[in-house]
């Protein structure tokens, strides 16, 4: 595979190596207000020219190999001792010239640069402060004179302190901004604005080009714009110079638009994008504007407003491939989120294929955008299952990002983070839990530098890993990483929340199931409840404002409230959400069979399993019947993907026609549940021990019940194997387990007359089941007390009237304190007092 591979880079460097261009530059010193003036010795270095160094009079000229007119520059740095790049934002969008117009590359000085940012930062600083000095006066004169209650006043000074700390923590990003503001290129009106910014009264300067109206002004410049292009012969030099005011005053509105992030706040937010759409809509042949609004609006996951503006920006790019496959690949991103995998497809792949255009022309320009479709592919085919294609694009990705990283790690560690962290989640859903943990910690590795250097550009990436691993970790039963991982997401995405809800009220919804889901495996149900009804409530939010968007994420967390009440045996709410989650999955699956199938199979096998564990086997036995035919066609398409969960199903036929009792067809399934069972185990023995070790226990109950007691003891043996290697790698996940087994053969050898070993069995599963009794009486008192019942029992066999004695008592003290809550149980408490009258009379004799 090698040699066609560099036979085709040589064939293209060869017919490509004509295609030289170059570009004239100057190189500028910045002075503040006054103009620029030419500075020599700076080395200037891009990739596919050789470094070149500015001339007294500031020129330099790159001689370009490979790119042509149009390309864009793949720039690397502009140094000189005691200066630092001015013009940054301008440079990283920098295409080779067509008319050889020259270049501006604009330096400052280092030391004016952080006294520039020091003392922006401090006055800003100080500003802040003011204000909250002013407004926290006047909640004590309110609260003083009686206005605010004791409590209200303590909520607002929450809000106040809140409110204060986050203008703190977003204050660098946006102090470099502002210092980097080319003063001499502004009119004297503006650089006014700008002043009043630098002195912290960023309130007066966001008035003061409220005043000024940007906004209209571009707008106005764009209509007249429209207007000349109807008599474009004779008015050129009018439209360009229009062009060219509109272009002037749509930085201003940009500028404005970073001042009122800098100002910070939900309301600044809404105003920011009001003015993007404002602009869009003036000019939609104008992308470049256009797509600023498309982004806003992606960002805050307003996805209609998205979807229409990247449809703007599609329609007007295809003139520019360029430009056309960077919008096929936001359309692509915008439709894997909305979960519409077929359009998803359609677009990365027409991306795809453009920017394999372009790499093929040029690797080093465009090796960067490769990776990034090839990323989101794999993001896709994961989404869809198919995890053989998903590696494949993840893996291209992650080559060419190495590649790139290796030449500029800080320009490219977030990209190659970015894929670490998909291979990570891939491999978690192959349940390759190494894999998946390797390239977990290496993102988490890049995304902790990240941070480290800037918190509020990486904080969401940060908590994206953070959430990650504490799914990993929660897959593995090892819940106290899981709890400090999930933790630290919860800590970091509750602060994006609250500066931008629109845009994180999502992904801490995220976070919030996977702690209810957390503290539900531990037993914890208050928290597990309180985590789940705090996401229910964002999910429904979203759901109101985007139904089509946000179905799916409600549909899951209806389904895990109905998990635990039904774990709660709390079934009339289990019922209800349910019910709720299979609706909107049937409803997902109508629209999309192939990506809402497991869902709604999920939903049908839980309802199974309700109305099972509610005795009313014929609505078991359809919901079951339904998963069954649903996980034998997704098994058919792709038996590595969905082999668990039709054992899971086969497994649950097995349970159910045994309490009805059909035992032929009870075997039949519990036969077939433990052939996959065991073929999942010999691939991966670490996450289907459980699974195995609980049919067989099961096996052991059918066999049993049919007094078939040699294969009854073989399996129970084999499940009592498992369990308790399960139990000494967790004890506190597997205590349970292990003593349902050891009851389980307590009650076989009882019913063989080999009292020894059942008493033996019985004992073991007793010191389990007080212990589990001991951390949660509610939850483990009915399963302690029938052990107590069976202990009574077998001493009565073997005439140990002493021990029958203790075991009767410690069994009716429990089963009359489980009578007291549910009339159940009052049966086994009268049958338990007259035993107890029996032993006080034949004591008598």
């Amino acid at each position: 595979m090698k040699r066609p591979i560099l036979t085709l880079f040589i064939l293209v460097t060869t017919l490509t190596a004509v295609a030289q261009a170059t570009q004239p530059c100057v190189v500028k010193q910045y002075n503040q207000k006054q103009q620029k003036t030419p500075l020599a010795g700076v080395q200037v270095e891009v990739r596919g020219a050789q470094t070149a160094t500015s001339a007294a009079n500031g020129s330099v000229t790159l001689q370009f190999a490979t790119l042509k007119p149009g390309d864009r520059v793949p720039f690397r740095a502009a140094t000189k001792a005691g200066y630092e790049l001015m013009n940054k934002t301008a440079v990283e969008q920098w295409n080779i010239s067509r008319d050889q117009k020259p270049f501006e590359i604009v330096l400052i000085q280092s030391a004016y640069f952080t006294q520039l940012k020091g003392k922006l930062k401090q006055s800003s600083v100080d500003s802040y402060h003011r204000k909250y000095e002013q407004t926290l006066a006047e909640l004590e004169r309110q609260k003083k004179e009686g206005k605010l209650k004791e409590q209200e006043y303590y909520d607002k000074l929450n809000e106040l302190e809140d409110r204060y700390d986050n203008q703190l923590k977003n204050l660098d990003a946006y102090v470099d901004q502002f210092a980097r503001i080319d003063l001499s290129e502004l009119s004297e009106q503006e650089q006014q604005f700008i002043e009043l910014a630098h002195a912290g009264r960023l309130d007066e300067a966001a008035e003061a080009y409220n005043r000024l109206n940007a906004a209209g002004k571009y707008i106005t410049a764009v209509e007249n714009v429209r207007k000349l292009n109807e008599d474009i012969a004779k008015l050129e030099d009018e439209k360009a110079r229009q062009q060219e005011t509109a272009d002037a005053f749509y930085a201003m509105l940009q500028r404005q638009v970073n001042t009122l992030k800098l100002a910070g706040g939900e309301e600044n937010y809404r105003k920011a994008g009001e003015l993007l759409k404002r602009a869009a809509l003036a000019d939609t042949t104008n992308v470049e504007v256009v797509k600023e609004y498309a982004m806003f609006a992606h960002y805050q996951k307003d996805f209609k407003e998205a979807e229409r503006f990247w449809l703007i920006c599609l329609n007007g790019s295809k003139d520019n491939i360029y430009l056309h496959a960077g919008f096929q690949n936001n359309m692509g991103l915008l439709y894997s989120t909305l979960h519409d995998y077929a359009k998803a497809e359609e677009y990365l792949l027409k991306a795809l294929e453009n920017k394999t255009q372009l790499f093929t022309q040029n690797p080093d320009a465009y090796r960067a955008d490769m990776a990034m479709t090839q990323n989101n592919l794999g993001n896709l085919y994961s989404a869809l299952h198919d995890y053989a294609k998903a590696e494949e694009y993840h893996l291209m990705a992650l080559e060419n990002r190495i590649q790139l990283f290796s030449q500029n790690p800080d320009a490219y560690r977030a990209d190659l983070a970015m894929t670490q962290n998909n291979l990570g989640n891939l491999n978690g859903d192959l349940h390759d839990y190494v894999k998946a943990e390797g390239y977990h910690l290496k993102a988490l590795d890049n995304y902790t530098q990240l941070f480290t250097q800037n918190p509020d550009a990486y904080r969401s990436d940060l908590a994206m890993i953070q959430n990650n691993l504490g799914l990993l970790y929660y897959n593995l039963h090892n819940y106290a990483k899981s709890e400090e991982y999930s933790l630290q997401a919860l800590e970091n995405r509750t602060l994006l929340f609250r500066q931008n809800p629109d845009a994180y009220r999502g992904s801490l919804s995220d976070t919030q199931i996977c702690l209810g889901n957390l503290y539900f495996d531990l037993h914890d149900y208050g928290k597990a409840e309180e985590y789940y009804l705090k996401a229910l409530e964002n999910y429904n939010l979203l759901f109101a404002q985007n139904p089509d968007a946000y179905r799916a994420s409600l549909a899951m967390i209806q389904f895990n409230l109905g998990a635990m009440y039904d774990n709660l045996h709390n079934y009339a709410k289990a019922e209800v959400y349910y019910l709720k989650a299979l609706e909107n999955y049937t409803q997902l699956f109508r629209q999309n069979p192939d990506a809402y199938r497991a869902s709604l199979v999920s939903t049908q096998n839980n309802l199974g399993n309700l109305y099972d564990a509610l005795h009313d086997y014929a609505k078991a036995e359809e919901y079951y019947l339904k998963t069954l035919e649903n996980y034998t066609q997704l098994f058919t398409q792709n038996p590595n993907a969905y082999r668990d969960d039709l054992a899971d199903t086969q497994y649950n036929l097995g349970i159910l026609y045994k309490n009805l009792p059909d035992y032929a067809k009870a075997e039949e399934y519990f036969l077939k549940a433990l052939e996959n069972y065991t073929l999942l185990f010999t691939q991966n023995p670490d996450a289907y021990r459980s699974d195995l070790a609980m049919t067989q226990n099961n096996m052991g109950n059918l066999y049993r019940t049919l007094h078939d007691y040699p294969k009854a003891e073989e399996y129970y043996l084999k499940a009592l194997e498992n369990k308790t290697l399960l139990f000494t790698q967790n004890p506190d996940a597997y205590r349970s387990d292990l003593a349902m087994t050891q009851y389980n053969l307590g009650i076989m050898y009882y019913d063989l007359h080999d009292y020894a070993k059942a008493e033996e069995y019985y004992l073991k599963a007793l010191e389990n089941k007080t212990l589990l009794f001991t951390q949660n009486p509610d939850a483990y008192r009915a399963t302690l007390a029938s052990t107590q019942w069976n202990l009574m029992l077998l001493y009565g066999k073997m005439e140990n009237w002493e021990k029958y004695d203790d075991m009767l008592e410690k069994a009716l003290k429990n089963y009359e304190e489980l009578a007291r809550r549910n009339s159940q149980y009052q049966e086994d408490v009268e049958n338990l007092r007259k035993r107890k009258e029996q032993r006080a009379a034949q004591k008598g004799q």
